[in-house]
């Protein structure tokens, strides 16, 4: 059984929890993250949502030149392409981009869109559990910013943290955009 407050406690917590995303609240993050967006260079990072997550696909259908996608190999660290790219179901569901599209430089993002089960206001995040983006988001540098995009039900007092972790910069959900401390106690 896992200990209360930890990180296991609270991926089995949120999960058992009713978690899909209402549209409208879709739409309102979307139109926040627009707000936020406005006027950055560079390329923003995004992801194709998993059920409860907030979707972005009208954000990247808009403008896909602007954004581009993680693909979770097999193995090794998650790669960025293009959101124009050609895609496919990944063996856990969520759509990537193929193998064979063309990847863009780590120094291209300004940006990175990070979907969590939970955050709080200092900027910790409540992953699925495999270290994928902590490890992305380690790799971009402390210069771009990490943007944490849930609902406002999804924010809860702390998140448990581990000194792998990396913290959100900004803060998004259907309540609008906040910048979060750059580094936890």
């Amino acid at each position: 059984m896992e200990r209360p407050g930890s990180k296991a406690w609270w991926r089995a917590e949120l999960r058992r929890r009713d978690r899909a995303v209402d549209p409208a609240v879709s739409a309102a993050v979307r139109s926040a993250l627009r707000a936020l967006l406005d006027g950055v260079d560079g390329v923003v990072l995004a992801y194709r949502s998993l059920p409860g997550e907030v979707d972005l696909d009208p954000l990247l259908h808009g403008a896909p030149d602007r954004f581009a996608l993680t693909r979770t190999p097999e193995e090794g660290p998650l790669t960025i392409h293009p959101a124009s790219s050609e895609t496919e179901l990944h063996r856990f569901g969520f759509v990537q981009p193929r193998a064979d599209a063309e990847l863009l430089p780590d120094h291209d993002v300004a940006v990175v869109l990070v979907p969590g089960l939970a955050f709080d206001r200092r900027g910790g995040r409540l992953g699925r559990g495999r270290g994928h983006y902590d490890r992305l988001l380690a790799r971009l540098g402390a210069e771009v910013w990490r943007v944490g995009v849930t609902s406002a039900s999804s924010v809860i007092e702390e998140v448990p943290s581990e000194t792998h972790d990396v913290p959100m910069t900004h803060l998004v959900t259907e309540r609008g955009a906040i910048e979060v401390s750059r580094s936890r106690p």
